[in-house]
């Protein structure tokens, strides 16, 4: 198009209102009402004889009406937005109403003592899925002597993790093409029912099977709660809710086995599973109530089958396959055989072939993939899904093995162990909340997860100093630098992707992020296991530990060891167990420098830049009443300084970047000024500037 087929100005009036069908149809009415006034002052239009739209100039004198906030655009493109019945020229607009209903609803946010409900009951849940990973650790002695099944311990933790590592991708997908909150609930049901069977279990084998279920249950509760807040509180906020979610995981990560003992030693270690169903009926409750979430109506009008084909559901099952196997490998390693043997060869090198058919796959599979590439390998999407998977394997490093040094070094009750971790479960809570908020405040998620990956690092050198003499002074202190570092870092990866990506997005990054927090966590427990065994064999094959017979010591456990140990040969024992379990938080230092290294591939993007965008609020492909001609807001992207084409009456635009402020005072388009000579005004809901 030349300049002079470009359109000059005229006006866009977004209706209705967020307030509900009230507010809707007064705005309809009021803007219905001033189409005569908006005619006068845009002036009318005709196709040319080239088959595109003229515009002639008119003037910027009569604002454009307001629903409840302005702002200034330099556009070229003029959809009137009136309703179905609004029309010019005589020709009617083809408007889409169930798409502008989902824009309107996609901008409307539960009240603040809504929103305070809804979090609580999502925090629960997120407690309640981290506090199963380890409440068995202490309830498990009870439970073989029960079912008479020592040789199936290892499942009791790791049938959870298989399901709950595996299954977290496909969340992704099913909180894209499904409704968030019938899908969010079923999650919860599934755990429950989990929780239940578990609780009731008549032997092993059904304990394990409840066990498997709660961990499919688990994988959707942690993604849908990050998604639920994507959802329902604005980006610049998002940071400090998604902090507090975070820091209800790792706070019962740490709480597990403090909370498992009293359970066994109070009441039975059934109570393990049934405090699960009292705790995730408030979830449900505040779901029904306070949560309304808006699905793009692109995935969510499409024939159920469609939506079941769309799941990938062959990348599913190579990604269980493959973690089947590596979790087989790592549980065999601990309980039965050495790396070295065929089985253990043969399950890693099956694991990772699957895995390479399993990248081939996706990227076949392109958008439609479980985890597609283009986002996957997004730089920030990238860089949160490695940090995911060092940050939460320092962290459940330190999760597992305080606890024991606590007990076997300085004969803390497992109970009072708890007590002694206050101060890191404290640290990481209280300075996640903090990154939270510095990151809504000055609204880069980067350098938070940068600063405090460095100072985990610090930390995690620090802890692995401990002595068997050393004092509160220490071991606290060490404590609150590890946790407030890695509390700073933890939750950035989810603002990242919540910052990079669409919407529409976001479960994907999300689910991934968490699937390599699972990964990460699951592989570097396993490791420091071995590495403790490990080292307590060598120290007994060096005879360092004369008339101690080493592998009844690692079946007692931590608090029971004492008891068959003769006094005189516990100091030595003491020793060759602190030197372990030193080893053991050596391997945390690598990987949070490794988070470090990666951090430093975030995009620093603010979250106060990222605003609704046009186009997202108008919904994909929608077709509006432009001065009696037809405009279609289309979803591809429009390049920079392009001009305004049209073809069959149709305009097609897309609107890059909508950049509000609290004030909402200007909105930016790509490509040069000379794209855009004149401005129009454009009036949108005052909620979406929040």
């Amino acid at each position: 198009m030349t300049s002079s087929d470009e359109i000059s100005t005229s006006d866009i009036t977004l209706t209705p209102g967020t307030d509900g069908a009230s507010d809707y149809r007064q705005d309809l009415e009021k803007t219905n009402q001033k189409d005569s006034r908006r005619d006068a002052s845009l002036g009318h239009s005709s196709p040319n004889e080239d088959g595109e739209i003229q515009r002639h100039n008119s003037s910027m004198n009569s604002p454009a009406p307001t629903l409840d906030k302005e702002i200034q655009l330099g556009v070229p493109a003029v959809p009137m937005l009136g309703g179905s019945r609004h029309a010019h020229a005589g020709k009617e607009s083809k408007k889409r109403p169930h798409r502008f209903e989902a824009a309107r609803d996609s901008h409307e946010y539960p009240g603040s003592l809504a929103l305070a409900l809804l979090t609580l009951g999502i925090c629960l849940s997120v407690f309640l899925v981290s506090l199963d990973r380890t409440i068995v650790a202490t309830a498990i002695p009870r439970i073989t002597d029960d079912f008479h099944s020592s040789d199936d311990v290892g499942w009791y933790g790791s049938a959870y993790l298989i399901t709950a590592g595996a299954l977290q991708p496909i969340y992704g997908r099913i909180f894209i093409l499904f409704n968030i909150k019938w899908s969010f609930l079923f999650a919860l049901g599934i755990f429950e029912l989990g929780s239940l069977i578990c609780g009731v279990a008549p032997n092993s084998v059904a304990l394990i099977v409840g066990r498997a279920i709660a961990g499919w249950g688990s994988a959707g509760i942690l993604t849908g709660s990050f998604v639920i807040v994507a959802h329902a509180v604005p980006l610049q906020r998002r940071p400090v809710f998604s902090a507090a979610v975070g820091a209800m995981f790792g706070l019962g990560a740490i709480v597990g086995p403090l909370l498992g003992g009293a359970f066994t030693d109070l009441v039975t270690w059934r109570w393990c599973f049934y405090f699960n169903l009292p705790v995730c009926g408030a979830t449900v409750v505040s779901m029904i109530i306070f949560f309304r979430p808006h699905n793009d109506v692109r995935e969510s009008d499409k024939p159920l089958l469609e939506k079941i084909l769309a799941l990938d559901l062959t990348g599913n099952l190579l990604l269980i396959v493959a973690a089947v196997m590596l979790f087989l490998a790592l549980q065999f390693n601990e309980q039965y055989w050495a790396w070295g043997s065929a089985r253990i060869v043969g399950l890693l090198v099956g694991c990772g072939i699957t895995a390479i058919l399993f990248v081939l796959w996706q990227r076949r599979q392109g958008d439609k993939a479980l985890l597609p590439p283009r986002i996957i390998l997004q730089r920030s999407v990238a860089a949160s899904c490695l940090g995911a998977f060092f940050i939460y394997g320092t962290f459940l490093v330190h999760a597992y093995y305080l606890p024991i040094w606590f007990q076997a070094i300085k004969n803390d009750t497992a109970i009072m162990s708890g007590v002694s971790l206050i101060t890191y479960v404290a640290g990481n809570a209280l300075f996640s909340i903090i990154a939270g908020i510095s990151v809504s405040k000055f609204g880069y998620f980067a350098p938070p997860a940068i600063i405090g990956a460095a100072i985990g690092t610090v930390g995690s050198g620090l802890l692995s100093t401990l002595q068997v003499d050393s004092g509160a002074g220490q071991w606290v202190g060490y404590q609150v630098i590890t946790s407030a570092g890695l509390g700073m870092a933890i939750q950035q990866g989810v603002i990242a992707v919540q910052t990079v990506l669409p919407l529409e997005q976001v479960p994907i990054g999300i689910g991934a992020i968490i699937s390599m927090q699972s990964l990460g966590g699951a592989v570097f427990v396993s490791v420091g296991n071995n590495i403790l065994q490990n080292i307590l064999d060598q120290a007994s094959a060096a005879e360092n530990l004369p008339g101690i017979d080493i592998k009844a010591v690692i079946a007692a456990g931590a608090t029971q060891f004492r008891s068959i140990v003769p006094e005189q040969s516990l100091p030595a024992l003491l020793v060759a167990y602190n030197y372990a379990l030193q080893r053991v938080f050596i391997t945390a230092i690598p990987l949070a420098g490794l988070a470090f290294i990666v951090a430093l591939g975030l995009e620093w993007r603010s979250v106060r830049d990222k605003k609704p965008t046009l186009e997202a609020a108008l919904g994909p492909s929608t077709e509006y009443s432009v001065n009696g001609e037809t405009l279609e807001v289309s979803q591809s992207r429009r390049r920079s300084g392009e001009s305004v084409r049209t073809a069959e009456s149709r305009e097609k635009t897309s609107f890059e970047t909508a950049r509000t402020s609290l004030r909402c005072e200007l909105v930016d388009l790509p490509g040069p000024e000379a794209a855009y000579p004149r401005q129009s005004q454009i009036s949108i809901p005052g909620s979406w500037c929040d």
